[in-house]
């Protein structure tokens, strides 16, 4: 190591010397030294790199060939990428004198080029001019410095941005690509954010973003994880926006390191957060792309890594997933599938099916369940399971719902003109619709433009829909009751409803799921969970309907068991309108 700063000089200009050759590293100190200048010597890049991240220079003089290690271009590249390496003037050093060499360098930074053998008082004049013109562009610097801060960085979590993200990573996939290198992003969005921001205030939600912020700044610290992988060289880290974050790791050694990186944020951003005496709990879906496995752009790989981060979600939260060209067709499949669904109504792709409920005690048919079905004009028939989930995620099951709504209403006002005997017009209901705003006055006004008797409108919640805060969802059920119409909790037995909620709940009928149906002639502990809901709904006063019926087995079992009501395909399919008004139609004359 070369001379160190002394205390004596500290006002001096510090020069940064990095060759691996110690004769011209001393010439060249000496030199500078003449003529008033403070030096400081590396042997290699990995050393020159952490002499700055430790001291605070002035100017770079730094060799292009280094055979040990990281050569000259590297190094510059990387010194570049540190926070306090962005301005320094670079002088590359090299013997190399063709033009794409010199392009090179200063593609990857450099200031300026000179070639060796090196002029030794041409030397100390390139650099006086460089000092003196960095001092100038130093003044410009310091006074765009509130500018640049603001352009680059989060002033939320004091984390760079994602403007300066995605120009960072733009530089640090260049590099990999000539090392030859392997780096990952990652993609974080904490889980539930978005409860907490609703229920205790976008104040609260604030501190949980500085706290991640915190966090990931801890477990990402760049010598702690260096010495524990001995492969990660660098680690970059922003945040997007919202409750979005990014991690750039560069020149990983394996694939898998990412995943180590990954587990080790995943644990730490799960621990409680403590505000005010009151603990919050989150945790954070991550999506990992590997370059240039998964992409070869910044735009790509984030892209990438966003869909993985997604598919974590998707699977439950609270953990990390590899992007996968799987994940790519089906986000494709999704985007076609959104943007058709967004046309849906508008083109008259959506029809409603009919589905007879079989009302035990009468021995008749008594009402139907209205079902969604699209035939899309350029996809052909879609499972109800793919799209309805889509539709709640992009917020259009509101207005796809209001459709089904009023569609349905309109159709038991036909039926009942035409002389169908029906009591009961079921209709399901999705819980992002349930809870949108003013839902009950929607149904008031949809029940008054059709002229239907609000107590013939069922509507059918799941129970997830109903494990909000209890006293807002109170108050949605009250209103309903109050317009008349019935409530029913479908696919009973498969949520999370407690019988000290549901008691305070307004409910009218349940709907054993069809998963405990289906076997509950051959499974002894589907059939008791099958007795033990109706047996619980007599003493509630509700009724209790059985879905997926489709044997003689099956429904003898549920009659047995005094079971009120009846649907499945042993007794009728969903059936398109005309159909079934038929089907219905024919129940009055047979009996």
């Amino acid at each position: 190591m070369g001379n160190r700063l002394g205390t004596h000089m500290q006002d001096q200009p510090h020069i940064l010397i990095i060759d691996d050759d110690s004769m011209i590293r001393l010439l060249v100190a000496r030199a500078l030294q003449a003529i008033g200048l403070q030096t400081i010597e590396a042997a290699g890049g990995e050393e020159g790199l952490q002499l700055l991240r430790e001291h605070s220079v002035d100017a770079i003089l730094l060799d292009v060939v280094m055979p040990d290690g990281i050569d000259g271009f590297a190094t510059c590249a990387r010194l570049r990428a540190l926070t306090n390496g962005q301005h320094i003037p670079v002088l590359m050093m090299t013997g190399l004198e063709d033009l794409e060499s010199i392009t090179h360098a200063f593609e990857v930074g450099a200031t300026d080029f000179i070639t060796k053998p090196i002029n030794i008082p041409l030397l100390g004049h390139r650099v006086r001019y460089m000092l003196k013109a960095s001092h100038t562009t130093k003044r410009l610097l310091d006074s765009e410095q509130h500018l640049h801060r603001l352009a680059y960085f989060d002033s939320l979590t004091e984390l760079p941005n994602r403007q300066f993200f995605r120009e960072h990573l733009q530089i640090m996939i260049a590099l990999a690509h000539r090392q030859k290198q392997k780096l990952a992003v990652l993609f974080l969005d904490l889980d539930g954010f978005k409860r907490i921001n609703d229920t205790l205030g976008h104040h609260i939600g604030d501190q949980v973003l500085q706290e991640t912020g915190h966090r990931l700044r801890k477990s990402l610290r760049v010598s702690d994880v260096m010495m524990r992988m001995g492969t990660i060289e660098d680690i970059s880290l922003a945040r997007l926006g919202g409750d979005e974050f990014t991690v750039l790791l560069s020149a990983i050694g394996r694939n898998e390191d990412a995943a180590i990186v990954a587990e080790r944020i995943r644990i730490n951003l799960a621990q409680p957060i403590t505000f005010r005496d009151q603990e919050i709990y989150t945790t954070t879906s991550i999506g990992i792309a590997i370059f240039p496995d998964d992409g070869e752009s910044g735009e790509e790989l984030l892209k990438h890594a966003d869909l993985a981060m997604y598919h974590s979600k998707r699977g439950g939260g609270d953990g990390y997933q590899y992007f996968s060209i799987k994940m790519t067709e089906v986000a494709l499949r999704r985007l076609t599938l959104e943007n058709n669904l967004r046309k849906a109504i508008e083109r008259g792709e959506f029809a409603l099916h009919y589905q007879p409920i079989f009302d035990v005690a009468e021995g008749r048919f008594l009402g139907a369940e209205a079902l969604l079905r699209w035939n899309s004009g350029e996809l052909g028939h879609i499972s109800p399971a793919e799209f309805i989930v889509l539709a709640e995620e992009t917020g259009l099951i509101i207005s796809i719902g209001e459709w089904v709504l009023r569609q349905a209403c309109q159709q038991a006002v036909s039926w009942l003109n035409q002389g169908v005997l029906l009591s009961r017009m079921a209709v399901n209901v999705s819980g992002v619709q349930f809870l949108h705003k003013d839902f009950a006055a929607l149904v008031e006004t949809i029940l008054a433009e059709t002229g239907l008797k609000s107590s013939i409108l069922e509507l059918e919640l799941t129970e997830t829909a109903l494990i909000s805060d209890e006293y807002g969802i109170l108050d949605i059920l009250t209103s309903l009751k109050h317009i008349g119409v019935q409530l029913a909790i479908d696919d009973f037995g498969m949520g999370y409803s407690s019988l000290s909620r549901l008691k305070n709940f307004p409910i009218d009928r349940l709907k054993i799921d069809r998963s405990f149906v289906c076997s509950i002639e051959q499974d002894s502990g589907d059939a008791a969970i099958a007795i033990a809901i109706i047996a619980m709904a007599e003493s509630m006063a509700m009724k209790v309907t059985a879905e997926g019926v489709e044997t003689a087995g099956q429904l003898a079992f549920l009659k047995s068991k005094r079971c009120h009501e009846i649907q499945g395909y042993f007794l009728s399919r969903p059936l398109p309108a005309g159909q079934a008004g038929e089907f219905l139609m024919k129940q009055r004359y047979e009996n």
